[in-house]
């Protein structure tokens, strides 16, 4: 989902990152308050969410302590794998 701020062509105000709607709503009263008989100007900006919602890494992030882990895991496992001595064997001697 994309997220919309509108900057005022007349004095540089800035509407915070919104939806489309909500942001020419707040284009409209700033224009109607601060600068009257001007019809509403200025430029878009649109920023494209990521899949993580935040845009910020969030998935990667958590990818890499997943991956953190899963590694943590299996080398603990190698220890106590180790650690367990093997059973004797059963040499038998002939000949003698």
């Amino acid at each position: 989902m994309s997220q919309f701020q509108y900057v005022c062509g007349e004095c540089g105000f800035r509407t915070s990152w919104t939806t489309e709607s909500q942001g020419a709503q707040w284009q409209e009263s700033h224009y109607a308050h601060r600068h009257p008989g001007i019809p509403p100007g200025g430029t878009v900006r649109v920023r494209e969410r990521g899949r993580s919602g935040g845009g910020g890494g969030g998935g990667c992030l958590g990818l890499v302590g997943v991956l953190f882990l899963v590694l943590l895991a299996a080398s603990t496992c190698r220890g106590m794998t180790r650690a367990t001595p093997e059973p004797a064997g059963v040499v038998w001697v002939v000949g003698h």
